[in-house]
């Protein structure tokens, strides 16, 4: 029995407390998109859900059906060194080990931070922190601000201001101390463990992530929802969540140098641009990330499997005497042995592919 096919992912929604949704439905082809409590579609995982109602598999990711498995674990544990290969198996086991999300909020999220691998072992039971990496696919303005993220402590605080502030759910003085950055439809961002952010309205993107949910929030309140003090500090109290926080003060430009992907070529010709997206060291531990621009045609092969986004375009993977059409708004995983491909735009293609770390 052996396995060497393009797995395509279906829409997997997963509930979340804040709404949106409408971007994220327009570029599924949704023919009346609409912002729902449904506004994260989960492409690459296998990682379960943290929700108001429990841990729930609804994030597992869903496939068009292969041998009666409807979900990546299903066809994972059919077949696992197809998928994953050999090392990946000794290391993690039988699950992916990266998160890939379509992400897109009708509302400010609240400010967070996620926990760096040692954190997470040491108080969490877990080995994978939250380092994220966010592409900008799209934007739409929701109210009178242009779209935006939060990122990074813009002057010096401490734990001792910040737990003031929270006690009096001072949202506007939070938001005060933050650097708001305006972005447009291709902006890249490596958002590392421990940097105070959050997603302003209006903002859909690629998120490429190690495989939890943990997020410490310094804010109890999202859209209409108000979570426990349990909650916003993952059981462990505000005193130690506190000390998850990255509490360097950055300007906007430090923001941008630090922070912004550098979009480094890795091949270009008249057929296409490959762009490896480099957030440092630090993410190139927890996952890696290329982007492929005006693809008429291009080889590529990888040592891994690979989670696949159509930006834009229409056109064909072709491997071996096999071609796959593709086209905006899907999204796919190529399995351990896919082996060389090419990826054949008939309108040129726009795609991110995201990879785990290499082993």
């Amino acid at each position: 029995m052996s396995f060497s096919s393009i797995i395509k992912i279906l829409p997997t929604r997963v509930y979340r407390v804040y709404k949106g949704g409408a971007l994220l439905d327009l570029f599924r082809g949704e023919k009346e998109p609409k912002d729902t409590n449904y506004p994260e579609d989960w492409i690459c995982s296998t990682v379960r859900a943290l929700q108001p109602y429990g841990v729930s598999d609804e994030s597992i990711s869903k496939i068009e059906p292969i041998k009666e498995r409807k979900n990546i674990e299903e066809l994972i544990n059919l077949y696992p060194t197809e998928i994953l290969g050999e090392r990946h198996i000794d290391i993690y086991g039988n699950k992916l080990n990266i998160l890939v999300k379509l992400l897109d909020s009708a509302i400010r999220l609240p400010l967070q931070c996620h926990p760096e691998k040692s954190f997470s072992k040491k108080y969490l039971s877990a080995n994978f922190g939250k380092a994220e990496a966010w592409f900008i696919v799209g934007t739409r303005k929701v109210s009178s601000e242009d779209p935006y993220i939060l990122l990074g402590f813009k002057e010096k605080v401490d734990k001792k201001r910040l737990m003031s502030l929270i006690e009096k759910d001072d949202s506007d003085a939070l938001v005060s101390l933050m650097n708001k950055i305006r972005v447009s439809p291709y902006d890249t961002y490596f958002i590392a463990p421990g940097l105070p952010h959050a997603i302003g309205e209006g903002v859909f993107m690629v998120e490429t992530q190690e495989p939890s949910d943990f997020t410490f929030s310094l804010e109890r309140r999202c859209g209409d929802i108000i979570s426990t003090d349990q909650k916003c500090t993952l059981n462990l109290g505000w005193d130690l969540s506190l000390d998850a926080y990255d509490y360097t003060p950055y300007s906007e430009s430090d923001i941008r140098e630090k922070f912004g992907m550098k979009k480094e070529l890795i091949s270009g010709t008249d057929k296409g641009k490959i762009y490896n997206l480099n957030g440092g060291s630090y993410m190139r531990s927890c996952f890696e990330i290329l982007f492929l621009e005006g693809i008429k045609d291009v080889p590529l092969s990888f040592k891994s499997f690979a989670s696949v986004v159509v930006l834009n375009g229409r056109g064909y993977v072709i491997r071996e005497e096999k071609e796959y059409p593709i086209k905006k708004g899907e999204t796919y995983l190529l399995p351990f042995n896919f082996g060389e491909h090419r990826y054949v735009g008939e309108e040129p293609l726009d795609i991110v592919i995201s990879l785990p770390p290499s082993i």
